[in-house]
C-alpha cells in the first residue's frame, strides 16, 4: 500500500514537471502579440479609410442632388415665366378686342383710311421698337447671361469659368429674380473648391437677404457643413437644427438631421 501511494505521488510530480517545461509561446509569445497589434492597426486604418471614403461619397451625392434640384427649379421658374408672359399677351389682346372703335368726326373715307393706316403703322412700329429695345431685350440679355452661367456648371463642367460668370451676373442684374440662385450657385462652386470663407459669404447672403428664396434651406444646410469643416461644431449644430426646425420634412432638413446624428 505504501509503495503504491509512493508511485502515485511520483507520477504526479513527474506530470507537474512536464507541464512546467511546456513552452510559453504556445499560449502566445511576443511575436503573436505583435501580429495581433498589427492586425488591429490594419483593421482600424481600413475602417478609417472607409469612413473617409463614405464621407466624400456623401458630399459628392449632396452636390449632385443640389445640381439636379437646381435644374428642376430653373425649369419650373422658366415655365412660370412663359405662362405669365402668355397670360399678359392674352389679356392685352382681350383689352384690344373689348375697346370700341370711335368714328372720325370729319374726313373723307380715303383720307380717314390713309390717316388711320399711318397712325396704326407708326404706332405698331414704335411699339415694336419699344418692345425690341426695352424690356424684351433686357430680359433676353438677362436670361442669356444666366443660362450661360448655369450651362458652364451643368453642361461644360467648367467650374472655374462659372464662378466669375455668376459674379458678373449678380453685378449686372442686381434686381433679377435669378440673383438668389446665382448667390447659391456661386457658394456651391466655392464650397466644392474648399474656399469655405467665400462660400459662407454667398450662402449667408441668400439666408439673410432672400428669406422667401427656395434656396434658403439649402444655404442654411451648407452653412452648417462649412462650420463642420472649420471644426466649429457648436455653430454647425445651430445651423443644422435651424434647417430641421424651419423646413420640416424637406430634403435639406433630412440631410441636416443625418449630419446631426453623425456629429
Amino acid at each position: 500500500m505504501t509503495y503504491r501511494l509512493a508511485a502515485i505521488l511520483m507520477a504526479a510530480v513527474l506530470s507537474t514537471a512536464c507541464l512546467a517545461q511546456a513552452p510559453v509561446s504556445s499560449v502566445g509569445g511576443s511575436g503573436s502579440v505583435n501580429d495581433r497589434l498589427a492586425e488591429l492597426e490594419r483593421a482600424f486604418s481600413a475602417k478609417s479609410q472607409a469612413q473617409i471614403a463614405q464621407h466624400q461619397q456623401v458630399i459628392s451625392l449632396q452636390r449632385e442632388v443640389s445640381e439636379l434640384r437646381g435644374m428642376l427649379e430653373e425649369q419650373n421658374h422658366r415655365l412660370e415665366q412663359v405662362i405669365d408672359r402668355q397670360r399678359d399677351v392674352l389679356l392685352k389682346l382681350q383689352d384690344m378686342a373689348d375697346q370700341p372703335s370711335s368714328p372720325a368726326p370729319s374726313a373723307s373715307p380715303a383720307a380717314e383710311s390713309n390717316t388711320s393706316n399711318k397712325v396704326k403703322g407708326d404706332g405698331n412700329e414704335q411699339a415694336s421698337k419699344g418692345d425690341s429695345n426695352g424690356s424684351t431685350t433686357s430680359y433676353g440679355n438677362e436670361q442669356t447671361a444666366y443660362d450661360n452661367a448655369v450651362n458652364l456648371v451643368l453642361q461644360d463642367k467648367d467650374y472655374d469659368a462659372a464662378i466669375p460668370a455668376f459674379a458678373r451676373f449678380i453685378t449686372q442684374y442686381p434686381q433679377s429674380s435669378y440673383v438668389p440662385n446665382s448667390h447659391y450657385w456661386l457658394g456651391q462652386l466655392l464650397f466644392s473648391q474648399k474656399r469655405f470663407d467665400q462660400a459662407k459669404s454667398q450662402f449667408s447672403r441668400v439666408v439673410e437677404a432672400y428669406p422667401q428664396s427656395n434656396k434658403r434651406s439649402d444655404s442654411l444646410l451648407k452653412l452648417g457643413l462649412i462650420a463642420q469643416e472649420q471644426q466649429d461644431n457648436a455653430q454647425a449644430r445651430q445651423y443644422l437644427e435651424q434647417v430641421v426646425s424651419e423646413y420640416g420634412n424637406s430634403a435639406a432638413a433630412k440631410l441636416a438631421q443625418k449630419s446631426l446624428e453623425e456629429m
